[in-house]
């Protein structure tokens, strides 16, 4: 399967059909048994809550807690169990990025925010070393200058997705759904309103935000 740089925002152009005499893109690198997944930003409250998802959902996953704050990674680290480990990162620090890239199968970025970001760093070095990339980018702009990465992504064979977090990423696939409803009900809908929600418990840090309600 290609590899790509996708969104969960429409691209602005639809991407030209593929021609026969294409190359193919590379292999994905980095085949192992127990897979190492890196959360960027996991000692923060978005990525430490992906950090005990993931932990939940694939006991056998290696999960290393990325961050600057090594008193708090390693009390995560030491919650999620012996599968867990802190490693100290500055995603500033290309070279330390880049070291901690190619012992890992996936980095999943949470270490925003994402609107103070002028580069793609994270994503570059994910494609330099041939690792797996995921965000939670809630920033058009910076979306935008990570999908201009599709064809580099592409040809090194890196699977790659931004603004996969909960805005806009399940937001939109959400709208996605209805509006799919509402045309196989009625037609063509000509307009839709959606909320979503989300606990104000202090316990479900699954957004950065102190929770309530929104529409689009």
């Amino acid at each position: 399967m290609a590899a790509m740089v996708r969104a969960c925002m429409p691209l602005r152009t639809p991407p030209a059909a593929a021609s026969s005499t294409a190359t193919a893109p590379a292999a994905p690198s980095k085949p192992r048994s127990n897979a190492r997944v890196l959360v960027l930003g996991g000692t923060g409250r978005v990525g430490g809550s992906t950090a005990t998802a993931l932990s939940k959902l694939r006991p056998d996953l290696n999960i290393l807690i990325g961050g600057r704050n090594r008193e708090k990674g390693e009390s995560l680290a030491s919650e999620l169990g012996e599968q867990s480990e802190f490693v100290k990162i500055d995603t500033g620090n290309a070279a330390m990025l880049e070291k901690a890239l190619e012992d890992v199968d996936l980095v999943v970025h949470t270490a925003g925010p994402f609107q103070r970001e002028a580069e793609c760093a994270v994503l570059r070095a994910a494609i330099s070393t041939k690792t797996a990339y995921i965000d939670v980018c809630d920033d058009m702009d910076y979306s935008w200058r990570a999908k201009a990465f599709h064809e580099e992504a592409k040809a090194q064979g890196v699977p790659a997705i931004t603004t996969a977090g909960i805005y806009p990423g399940v937001s939109n696939v959400m709208a996605a759904e209805l509006v799919s409803a509402a045309r196989s009900e009625d037609g063509e809908p000509e307009r839709l309103r959606l909320w979503w929600c989300w606990p104000n418990n202090i316990g479900d840090k699954f957004s950065a935000s102190w929770g309530g309600c929104n529409c689009i």
